[in-house]
């Protein structure tokens, strides 16, 4: 019994156990395993899903939802009654149900699920209907159920919109259906304007749409739609205190991508008018000088009474380099950039790096790794280029602190142990060190001028030149020192003259130094040298102006220049001077471009791609770019490829504007150092260069490492020169200790190791308070003075065996024009340095974010002045004062906050 009861018990267990599962809607498991044998996999899948389907079917129909079903079925079909008023009644229940549907941001409301099913019987009875208040009604449903159920591209929903004449407003059906209605308006919009239909219907309704986004937190979708229709005027017109600035975020960064120059004129100007209206004077002149438009500058200024916010547009002034005047004798004061040199030497005080540096405590040489030669050996080697290179290392590192160890202590000993050509950059120099002190360092260069050297007396010359690069003073000292040196029969002198004119007043557009220096590059008599310098002169200081007398002048030395001539690497100076008159202009350098075609010699195609590229530089266009890369296509021997060259640095310089551009662009350097010729893979690195400056990037860092052991000794140099300018001013340790590994390793090699010291130097300009990115204000603005310093080097780089590594190493000093601070101080209304908490950390893009979300991440709180590196933002940390502009960056006033109450 007891063995019959245990076989009893096992069976009832195993039966019910099935039942179990079958009443679960699983199969018995002896099913299971004969369908595993008998049934074909294709079959048990279909079954499978026929199964899911139906389980889905009766978990969606809940009892409420069957009962809403069966409600909406009949309403649907009481639409369709013959009698108006139940039918009526019928289409208000059915617009009550929709308007009080609720859903889940991801799933179509229930009403509009039920109602799929009778849309095609609707549509047919709404046409049969005549016309009146019903076939209105009808028509209001219809445009609503369109959106999820009408066949995409039809407009049906815009189409019953417009023949629903109802009196109520259309934002009554939310923000869904508004975005949807605006899609198809912007469609039918492109239809009707190019067809010159009448589009008066449509513009009635993007009159009730954007109102309702503008004041309901969809702001982005208001400008989609505007810039869909192109009729942005109407942003300006509902823009409030509460709007604005998300509007104005939102319409800066859709102008980066705008089809053409127009399109984004107009997203400048229309987010200027917005800040002039909510009286932000600070933001509109920053969008006027993105837009390149002097008037909107001039009108921002003169719009502005508040005495505050005047003194802090100067300053922005100031920084762009922009030649503005004025009659106000405290603004011009500002703008002339003579307190710069006060206000750098208190940051330098506040950090405690006031003490000069010698190039040995830079070079670190203890921690070089020493080779098998030692010590001794590489003490013979070219001395007088390692002297050489300390000067610039010296005049780097102790740039604008007004002394150093090496030449302003009395005895001039260190300028002697300088050859030549070496003496005159040793005594300019003294104009990097002296740098912004235009009172304090003309005396103390005056006494090289009466040298017996004219090495000595050119570069107290350019020295003039550098140390009044960036700040304008009423004296007038450079053209006064300078000018008359322009006749000189000495040929240094005269280039010592022409690059210190164009140091000092680059950017100014002085039409007196103009009438100077125009005569010297027509002057075929002279040398090509100081002519093409001549060029390059006036195209920084009319750097974007497109001044025709100026490319006349040098279309017209080059085409009476000799071949000879042309062929010598200081030509490439006449193409680039060309370029920067056009610099940023875009489609404006079309006509200069036609003319460039009247040139014989095989230069014109390198003067060509120079233009191009400079022309649209920044501008991020993609059409540009891939035509720089079918350049960079053709294999061509290596006479013949300079314009392939200046080509691959034209991409980073198209690409250098926006981030996505610039990201893209990087990987295609990777192709091209895969599959470019020789002169292709020269350019890359200084194109890396260009892409980061002062932003020591990994990935690029490690690339142009890899690169800095090339086989090719050219491409090595340019992938150390570009490793300094990509962390220039930013004491990067692991640069830094790269750089080290690179000098033992190149000791035996005087021009390589040359060129790691200037990189060790660039490394640790200004000792770390210094940058030489051309960007600024939230990288929202490119000074075209300082790009244009940069591309002086650059472009000397891509010939540095016959210019850098020669007698015209000289050229390195063009980076005057690109170094700042990279500071921010804060000061009262008097222009005080008042110190404050301040937090800075990486800057997070928040533009069309919801809410107030947070600006910068990671942040550290300090006490100002401090220093932002690369992608840094800083807010206030109390609000205990109110900045002037709603950007802390450079310098920054603050007013007291009445409302502040201390804790």
């Amino acid at each position: 019994w007891g063995l019959f009861l245990l076989h009893f018990t096992r069976r009832y267990l195993h039966l019910s156990s099935q039942c179990v599962q079958v009443m679960a809607g699983g199969e018995p498991e002896n099913t299971k395993q004969a369908s595993l044998v008998d049934v074909p996999s294709s079959n048990k899948e279909k079954k499978k899903d026929d199964k899911s389907k139906k389980d889905e079917k009766k978990e969606e129909l809940s009892e409420e939802d069957l009962e809403k079903k069966a409600n909406l079925d009949m309403l649907a079909e009481r639409a369709r009654d013959p009698d108006h008023n139940i039918a009526k009644f019928a289409i208000e229940t059915i617009k009550t149900e929709l308007r009080t549907a609720t859903s889940s941001m991801t799933s179509v409301p229930k009403p509009l699920k039920f109602l799929r099913p009778h849309y095609p019987a609707l549509k047919i009875h709404y046409e049969q209907l005549p016309s009146g208040d019903l076939k209105n009604a009808f028509a209001d449903i219809l445009s609503v159920m369109a959106m999820t159920m009408a066949t995409e591209g039809s407009l049906e929903s815009l189409q019953f919109r417009l023949a629903a004449k109802s009196s109520e407003s259309i934002t009554v059906w939310g923000h869904e259906y508004l975005r949807h209605l605006s899609g198809e308006i912007s469609r039918q919009w492109k239809t009707k304007t190019e067809a010159n239909e009448d589009v008066a219907d449509l513009l009635n309704l993007v009159n009730e749409i954007v109102p309702f986004n503008m004041h309901h937190n969809a702001e982005t979708e208001a400008v989609d739609l505007l810039l869909e229709i192109d009729n942005l005027e109407l942003l300006v017109q509902h823009s409030d205190k509460n709007n604005s600035a998300r509007v104005c975020n939102y319409l800066t960064s859709c102008a980066a991508y705008a089809a053409d120059p127009e399109e984004m004129s107009k997203c400048y100007m229309c987010t200027f008018k917005i800040y002039m209206k909510q009286q932000q004077y600070p933001e509109a002149l920053r969008i006027a000088l993105k837009a390149d438009d002097m008037d909107a500058v001039r009108d921002a200024m003169e719009s502005c009474q508040d005495r505050s916010q005047q003194k802090q547009m100067a300053f922005l002034l100031a920084r762009h380099r922009v030649q503005y005047t004025t009659a106000d004798e405290e603004l011009s004061h500002i703008i002339s950039n003579e307190h710069l040199s006060e206000h750098f030497l208190m940051l330098a005080r506040d950090l405690d790096v006031m003490e000069a540096k010698t190039p040995d405590d830079i070079y670190k040489s203890h921690l070089e790794e020493k080779g098998r030669a030692g010590v001794s050996q590489q003490a013979h080697l070219d001395s007088a280029k390692q002297n050489l290179a300390s000067t610039f290392v010296n005049a780097f590192v102790n740039a604008g602190y007004g002394k150093d160890l090496l030449m302003t202590p009395e005895g001039n000993a260190w300028l002697y142990k300088n050859k030549e050509h070496g003496m005159m950059s040793a005594t300019a120099s003294m104009g990097m060190i002296l740098q912004w002190d235009v009172d304090g360092g003309l005396t103390q260069i005056d006494k090289f001028q009466y040298s017996g050297e004219d090495y000595i007396k050119a570069g107290a010359l350019l020295a003039f030149g550098i140390v009044n690069s960036g700040v304008r003073n009423e004296c007038d000292p450079a053209l006064a020192l300078l000018s008359e040196h322009l006749e000189s029969n000495s040929d240094m002198l005269r280039i010592g003259a022409i690059s210190g004119l164009g140091l000092a007043y680059a950017g100014s557009a002085r039409e007196d130094v103009l009438e100077l220096l125009t005569p010297l590059i027509v002057d075929t008599a002279g040398s090509l040298e100081s002519s093409a310098l001549a060029a390059l002169s006036l195209g920084l200081i009319f750097v974007g102006t497109r001044n025709e007398d100026i490319a006349q002048a040098i279309l017209q030395t080059m085409m009476e220049r000799g071949e000879a001539q042309l062929n010598m690497s200081h030509s490439r100076f006449f193409a680039l001077g060309l370029g920067l008159l056009f610099l940023g202009q875009q489609d404006k350098a079309d006509a200069t471009l036609e003319a460039t075609k009247v040139l014989s010699h095989p230069i014109q195609k390198m003067v060509e791609v120079t233009v191009q590229t400079c022309a649209y530089a920044c501008s991020g266009n993609v059409l540009k770019v891939q035509q720089m890369l079918h350049l960079c296509a053709d294999h061509l021997e290596e006479k013949d490829a300079g314009h392939q060259m200046v080509a691959v640095l034209g991409l980073a310089l198209i690409a250098m504007g926006e981030d996505i551009g610039a990201d893209m662009c990087l990987r295609s350097m990777d192709h091209l150092l895969q599959y470019g010729e020789l002169p292709i893979r020269r350019a890359v690195p200084l194109s890396l260069g260009l892409l980061s400056v002062s932003n020591p990037r990994v990935t690029v860092m490690d690339t142009l490492s890899k690169l800095s052991h090339d086989i090719d000794q050219e491409v090595a140099q340019n992938a150390i020169f570009a490793l300094g300018l990509i962390g220039a001013g930013t004491n990067n340790s692991r640069l830094g200790g790269l750089l080290r590994q690179l000098a033992a390793y190149y000791q035996k090699e005087p021009n390589v190791l040359f060129v790691v010291r200037v990189a060790q130097g660039m490394l640790h300009m200004g000792k770390g308070l210094v940058s030489l990115s051309p960007m600024h204000s939230d990288r929202l603005l490119v000074s075209n003075v300082a790009l244009g310093g940069l591309l002086v080097v650059l472009h000397s780089c891509l010939d540095m065996k016959n210019i850098i590594l020669s007698k015209s190493h000289y050229m390195l000093y063009y980076l005057v024009c690109a170094m700042y601070p990279r500071m921010l101080i804060t000061l009262d209304e008097n222009l005080k340095p008042l110190p404050v908490s301040v937090r800075v950390g990486q800057a997070v893009d928040t533009v069309g974010q919801a809410g107030k979300p947070k600006t910068i991440t990671g942040f550290q709180t300090h006490t100002t002045p401090v220093l932002l590196g690369h992608g840094d933002r800083a807010e206030l940390a109390t609000d205990e004062y109110i900045p002037v502009t709603s950007l802390l960056e450079n310098f920054v006033i603050l007013k007291k906050n009445p409302d502040f109450r201390a804790e």
